[in-house]
């Protein structure tokens, strides 16, 4: 017996089609789904390793920074402004004006309190500006010295 002859060959032959291109579509899916799982680790491994190296070139940069000003710390008269050490360091960031950074730069040139801030003349402020790579007026435009004097009288009560 030919199983070509029998009357529901062709209909089987279809069926037969459909399975194996279900079946391919499933495998195919499965696999491609594998793929992309893989491929998405690969990535998110990838681009950890560019934030890393951005974050260690930026940290790079900031250091590179942070020397070029503490470099020229003996610049400021520091007999009138008054010394302080990290460990008597305020919080500079209470200041407008000043985040993090602006934070980092002040204490690279060993000004770490409020009371140092508040003892600073016109002179002072112009210099800061220059070491610390500001723009000419921002001390005076956010008034930094006067709200370090407010915050070193609120602190001590003077």
């Amino acid at each position: 017996m030919n199983p070509y002859q029998l009357p529901d060959a062709d209909l089987q032959h279809w069926i037969m089609l459909l399975v194996a291109g279900v079946l391919g579509f499933i495998i195919g899916y499965i696999i491609r789904q594998a793929t992309i799982r893989q491929l998405e680790a690969q990535l998110y491994t990838t681009e950890n390793l560019v934030e890393d190296c951005l974050k260690a070139n930026l940290n790079r940069e900031e250091t590179v920074i942070l020397q070029r000003i503490s470099a020229r710390a003996h610049e400021l008269n520091f007999t009138r402004i008054g010394l302080a050490t990290r460990a008597e360091a305020d919080d500079l960031k209470e200041i407008n004006g000043i985040g993090p950074f602006f934070e980092k730069k002040l204490h690279s040139l060993r000004i770490y309190t409020f009371r140092q801030l508040a003892s600073f003349t016109t002179e002072d402020v112009q210099k800061l500006s220059d070491i610390i790579e500001l723009f000419p007026d921002r001390i005076e435009r956010e008034n930094w010295i006067g709200q370090a004097r407010a915050l070193y009288r609120q602190k001590y009560s003077v």
